[in-house]
């Protein structure tokens, strides 16, 4: 095993880590999928990982609908406020609904341009709806919160 694959084999176990089964491992395939087509700053690739008619919801009031309408926003975003950015993440809960629906939770967040860490500020905590169809897990669902101080809920 070259040198590459012994770091590759370990980054994914530790991503992976409490979920170890293929089952879970497969739908965790999501989340990779989305973060390797960020890394790539590919719209189209982010918006492949969701069904056709998939739903993104981000803070600021961003609802978008479809992969159309996904790929538009990334686009958009990597030319301008997300350019050169990347996104990491951990799955800290996942439940399998039925067999081809899951629900995965994660911790993660952007990573500005040449960042290794995510900024505090950047920190999000998201809500992925999976659905396999035709063998392949796609996401049908997609929301996040802000983690950082600033997002404290005031009564």
């Amino acid at each position: 095993m070259s040198t590459s694959t012994v770091a590759d084999k370990a980054r994914l176990d530790a991503y992976y880590g409490e979920f170890k089964s293929d089952r879970e491992k497969e739908v965790l395939s999501v989340p990779l999928r989305l973060v390797a087509a960020w890394a790539r700053n590919d719209a189209a690739g982010v918006a492949e990982v969701f069904t056709e008619d998939g739903i993104l919801i981000l803070p600021g009031d961003v609802y978008k609908r479809g992969r159309d309408e996904i790929r538009s926003f990334m686009a958009a975003a990597y030319a301008g406020p997300f350019k050169g950015t990347g996104v990491t993440g951990r799955p800290v809960d996942l439940r399998f609904v039925s067999d081809d629906v899951a629900l995965i939770r994660t911790h993660g967040g952007i990573l500005a341009a040449g960042e290794t860490e995510i900024d505090p500020e950047l920190a999000v905590r998201s809500t992925w709806v999976s659905v396999k169809r035709d063998g392949t897990w796609y996401l049908a669902g997609y929301q996040n919160s802000p983690r950082g101080a600033g997002a404290t809920l005031r009564w």
